[in-house]
């Protein structure tokens, strides 16, 4: 007690005496802060109160006032910045424990003159000072990190800050001051000075898109992330800052939505008829952890229409074909467009499908990742949507003829592409029915000669691949046998921009027979497999499989080789001398295990 009593004076003497900073060291502060922390951890209750001595007057300040002000000490001097830092990050541990999962609605003047027990007064009053103190800690963070906005240099305790932040954000984004949250961290997203924080709050961002059942708060962080998209000018947005839109679940199709507004409406008007039940029905539903599947779909619908609107102003800009930073926004925002295609409204796939077109044309300019997004949101689009629209898909499937290529010298560069790559074929030739035979079989010639040139965990699923197109289309069974055996006319020409005029089946696939050979034992396999038109074993062998196992090999270096266990010579005449039931079953023990030689056989073995 003596001690509780000495830590609380100090305690008291540092926060009355906040510009005196040579009074207590640094080590004590910042015993001073664990003495604190672990005494709230205790109790929480008292915690955001005020206590009176006995033997005083003085009221002595709550300990979480105590530690918001050794946070406010932000100087240089006497190391307060490490002092400050320290604090902020205990009490965030604090908040992020002391926290309830329901968003407390204090009372009102009303409910406040009606008498209550003891115990909901003890309550009130508690959640009053939790939203107090909360509310200035959050006030300090934020101050702290606009006190040297203009600087160009950001400080460890400013990074802190903006840190504690986006962990609040991600634990805390439904609580009361959830939107506050949100808006400073959304400002952050698009931070260029710090790569740290900007990573950190896109984070947080897309934590809330995964992590919100009721959709509310992922519908305000849309609107808040597209606002500012829109407001930077979107040639300075980073690209990380839309990543995050691919991370909301959304499950709502147009359907749904439109049903789901009509009921909202038709409880709007029961509300108004009876406000009294109103109110009941809207505080019941607050202290219930239901999700209100109205207000999911209401969410959903509003947000998918924030997020594609965002997309569709990047698309149509004028500016994304001579701006290179736009150009750098292009992948990502065709990678969620793919990602939301089948949400779509109908009335806006032509007008989508007008602008892939457009992008289709100067598909070359394009990096590879984006025009492979480019013809795979395309194909997404007609598969969702657009399946009643009949629509010829061969200006989708002649680029990706052309882009097939440049895997050999770029397909390496990140692994996306490759699986980009299997993504088009599979929906171009896969799910839906190609009826052009000289188009598949003038595909099939184009992968197996990229494979041949192409690194090994490139070659190996584009063969599987080849194996599942001659397994959907007998047609390709022509491209196995030898030229000799096959009557043609005219010669192949690989070069073409059109499949259909390469004239494929005037050659046959001779790379397999090269590829038998390769010094990776998954690609020699697959080309032999594919060679004799073995059946693909799915979803053992799918190609993607194929793709995730080479690379998760390549990172742990590992090397698959074949063991070959030799009779060791000096065991030769052992075992041919060996003739009797029990030495033959001795003999295929020591066969099946293996030994090091000992060194009493091989001693003097050398000497010989």
């Amino acid at each position: 007690h003596e001690k509780a009593k000495q830590i609380t004076r100090e305690s008291t003497l540092l926060v009355s005496n906040n510009n005196d900073h040579s009074l207590f060291s640094v080590e004590e502060k910042c015993d001073l802060i664990a003495q604190l922390s672990e005494s709230v951890l205790e109790d929480p209750s008292t915690a955001f109160f005020s206590t009176q001595e006995h033997d005083s007057e003085e009221k002595i300040p709550s300990k979480m006032s105590q530690l918001l002000a050794l946070a406010r000490q932000q100087d240089s001097a006497n190391k307060n910045e490490y002092v400050a830092r320290l604090a902020c990050i205990s009490l965030l541990a604090l908040f992020q424990d002391v926290l309830p999962s329901y968003r407390i609605r204090l009372p009102t003047a009303a409910e406040m003159a009606v008498r209550v027990s003891k115990e909901t007064k003890q309550l009130w009053d508690y959640e009053r000072a939790l939203l107090s103190h909360y509310q200035l800690y959050l006030k300090l963070l934020e101050q702290t990190f606009d006190k040297h906005k203009k600087s160009t240099t950001i400080s460890t305790l400013q990074t802190t800050a903006i840190l504690s932040l986006c962990e609040l954000c991600k634990s805390s984004f439904s609580f009361n001051f959830g939107n506050n949250i949100l808006k400073c961290v959304v400002r952050q997203m698009n931070l260029k000075k710090c790569e740290e924080i900007r990573t950190a709050a896109c984070r947080a961002i897309a934590h809330v898109f995964q992590h919100d059942a009721q959709g509310t708060c992922a519908l305000e962080a849309t609107r808040l992330v597209a606002k500012m998209v829109k407001d930077v000018d979107y040639r300075v947005v980073d690209p990380q800052v839309l990543q995050t839109f691919t991370s909301l679940p959304l499950r709502i199709h147009l359907d749904e939505a439109e049903a789901a507004k009509l009921a909202a409406a038709a409880n709007a008007k029961k509300r108004k008829r009876n406000k009294q039940e109103a109110e009941i029905e809207s505080e019941l539903k607050e202290a219930s952890s239901s999700v209100d599947k109205i207000i999911l779909a209401r969410a959903q619908s509003d947000t998918l229409q924030a997020v594609t609107l965002t997309y569709f102003a990047i698309l149509k800009s004028e500016r994304l074909h001579t701006d290179v930073y736009m150009r750098q926004l292009l992948p990502t925002v065709l990678e969620g467009l793919a990602k939301f295609a089948h949400f779509i409204h109908f009335d806006t796939v032509l007008d989508l499908l007008q602008v892939f077109q457009t992008l289709l044309q100067r598909v070359d300019e394009l990096s590879l990742e984006a025009s492979l997004q480019c013809i795979l949101t395309a194909f997404s689009t007609l598969q969702g949507p657009g399946r009643e629209l009949k629509i010829d898909q061969k200006e989708y499937i002649t680029p990706l003829y052309s882009q097939l290529p440049r895997l050999v010298t770029e397909g390496n560069a990140t692994r996306n592409h490759t699986d980009l790559m299997l993504q088009c074929l599979n929906a171009a030739f896969i799910k839906r029915r190609e009826y052009s035979t000289v188009r598949i079989a003038a595909f099939v010639k184009q992968i197996c000669t990229v494979a041949l040139h192409a690194p090994f965990p490139i070659a190996a699923p584009l063969l599987a691949f080849v194996r599942q197109l001659s397994q959907r289309y007998p047609s390709v069974h022509q491209m196995m046998e030898s030229e000799q055996d096959v009557i043609t006319s005219g010669t192949y020409n690989p070069n073409v921009l059109d499949p259909e005029h390469s004239n494929p089946f005037a050659t046959c696939a001779w790379e397999l027979s090269l590829a038998k050979f390769h010094y990776s034992p998954r690609v020699a396999h697959q080309a032999t497999d594919a060679a004799s038109l073995k059946v693909l074993q799915l979803p053992l062998e799918a190609p993607e499989r194929i793709r995730r196992k080479l690379l998760q090999d390549a990172s742990e270096f590992h090397v698959a080789t074949r063991r070959a266990s030799k009779k060791h010579p000096l065991l030769a005449k052992e075992n041919n001398s060996s003739s009797s039931s029990s030495s033959s079953r001795n003999h295929n023990k020591r066969q099946r295990q293996e030994r090091f030689i000992t060194a009493n056989k091989t001693a003097n073995y050398h000497l010989l």
